[in-house]
């Protein structure tokens, strides 16, 4: 599997080869990782990188990944393939943007129909005891606003979409 991402505007790209269970070959350029992983529970797991061992939590919205490593802090964002090829190579799609975990909706701060920003936040959802802010990943309208607040929802489930 091949997994591109972004930090601090540089592109990384990975190529991710599983060779047992919970063991992974990482390739990036021309270096090589043996990674073993252990899940110790919710967002935390443990990675061996050739010996070495990390302490890795990851906590995920709609634009990026806050991935804490042995206490150091990093904000990885996710890219649509319209941020990453540019606007003048494609019509900016509708979006649908689906909850990743389950959770309550704390509070909805707007409505159907409102204009809205590239990374502005539309809701809060709170999971695992922590709110996220959930963001449009894509300037528009905002078309559908499903749940409410104190709704609960399900992972995978619609919480609104960007025209």
């Amino acid at each position: 599997m091949n997994v591109s991402f972004w930090l601090d505007d540089k592109e990384f790209r990975l190529k991710l080869t599983q060779t047992k269970t919970n063991d992974i070959l990482v390739t990036l350029g021309e270096n090589k990782y043996r990674v073993s992983v252990e899940i110790l529970g919710g967002d935390e797991i443990l990675l061996n990188i050739d010996g070495k061992i990390h302490d890795v939590i990851v906590n995920a919205n709609v634009t990026s990944y806050t991935v804490y490593v042995n206490g150091r802090c990093f904000q990885i964002e996710k890219k649509s393939a319209l941020q990453i090829l540019g606007p003048k190579t494609g019509k900016q799609q509708k979006a649908n943007v689906n909850t990743s975990m389950p959770g309550r909706i704390v509070k909805v701060l707007l409505n159907e129909g409102d204009e809205v920003a590239e990374g502005q936040a539309v809701l809060i959802l709170e999971a695992m005891k922590m709110q996220n802010e959930i963001k449009s990943p894509q300037r528009g309208r905002l078309g559908k606003v499903c749940p409410k607040a104190g709704d609960s929802v399900e992972t995978g489930a619609l919480l609104f979409t960007v025209d």
